[in-house]
């Protein structure tokens, strides 16, 4: 997987319940009518085994999420035809400090050193909802379901194919709930998943201090 990781905000249904409010006020007027996503770049991407880098004096939150593999170059796909253009999916872990606002690229909360683990992919269509835990020291602190997403994996590629042309090899993340886990040095972060290879990392202290 070397290709664009595209991160799709505001797909679970506690976050847009969570923001409702406030995107009813300026600057925003309106609740998104389209998917908001963001680019996790290059220096964000470590897999499995590798250590996730904590900013010092920063809070750092774990967003266990799946990784949707792109295929072949897809633009505007149908939801109904989408499945032809994923490879697979993986388990992820959209790393972030906390979210104060959606109006402008987060790029000091999202773009980070090591702020984006990806596991290993599987071939499955995803055809049942799945159960993403996270367990940090061996014990479970988060537990979600894709099943409370408001986009699914075929419309999230549908819709982001629409403006925007994705190559094979490109990654979706397809979104976390509102409440993350706040990790810290010291602690190892297990994402899991039937069927997945587990997603584990390590959280170091910038610079190894």
């Amino acid at each position: 997987m070397k290709g664009t990781v595209f991160a799709v905000a505001l797909n679970h249904q506690s976050q847009l319940s969570h923001w409702l409010k406030a995107f009813q006020q300026a600057p925003y007027q309106t609740p998104p009518k389209t998917p908001v996503w963001f680019i996790k770049p290059r220096n964000t991407r470590i897999n499995s085994g590798d250590t996730i880098l904590h900013p010092v004096g920063e809070e750092v939150q774990s967003g266990a999420t799946l990784a949707l593999v792109i295929s072949k170059n897809a633009r505007k796909v149908s939801s109904e035809n989408a499945l032809d253009f994923i490879a697979g999916f993986a388990l992820a872990n959209e790393v972030s400090l906390p979210e104060e606002t959606f109006y402008r690229p987060a790029i000091k909360a999202k773009c980070r050193d090591s702020f984006c683990p990806i596991g290993e992919m599987i071939k499955t269509t995803l055809s049942a909802p799945i159960e993403i835990i996270t367990q940090v020291n061996g014990k479970e602190v988060d537990r979600w379901s894709t099943k409370d997403l408001i986009r699914n994996a075929c419309e999230l590629v549908a819709e982001l194919s629409d403006f925007a042309t994705l190559k094979e090899g490109d990654v979706i993340l397809l979104g976390t709930p509102h409440q993350r886990v706040t990790i810290k040095p010291g602690d190892e972060v297990v994402i899991q998943a039937e069927g997945f290879p587990s997603l584990k990392n390590t959280v170091i202290a910038a610079g190894g201090q």
